[in-house]
């Protein structure tokens, strides 16, 4: 299982539901949970199951740099189908090319979220 600090778990013992506080990666394989009034309380990672995962709304600069983004995968792909339709290729060639110009920016900006975002550690 993988587990960040702010995911939400429920421990199987006493059904009880808490946010991941902190996560201890030894052989120990414990994990803290703060549980609405109560006490901060340890708890096995087998004895946990994962009700819900930590999520940010996005900033500003993030809806800023998925628009540019966009805006650059758009223009790569336009540029790549012209490219092509320029040379003489039929029209399923144009469109791979232009797929694949977007596929291009898309999968990076996919992979520097992945990179970017929460960091899991297996439990």
């Amino acid at each position: 299982m993988r587990l960040a600090i702010g995911d939400v778990v429920r421990d199987r013992n006493d059904m009880v539901i808490g946010t991941v506080a902190s996560l201890d990666t030894n052989a120990t394989r414990l994990v803290v949970m703060h549980v609405p009034g109560s006490t901060p309380r340890v708890a096995d990672a087998r004895d946990l199951q994962i009700v819900a995962r930590k999520s940010c709304p996005p900033t500003a600069l993030d809806r800023l740099l998925a628009l540019f983004t966009l805006v650059v995968a758009l223009l790569a792909a336009y540029v790549a189908a012209r490219s092509v339709q320029g040379l003489g290729g039929s029209w399923p060639l144009t469109f791979m090319a232009a797929l694949g110009g977007f596929t291009m920016f898309a999968v990076a900006y996919r992979w520097g979220l992945r990179v970017t975002g929460p960091r899991r550690v297996r439990i």
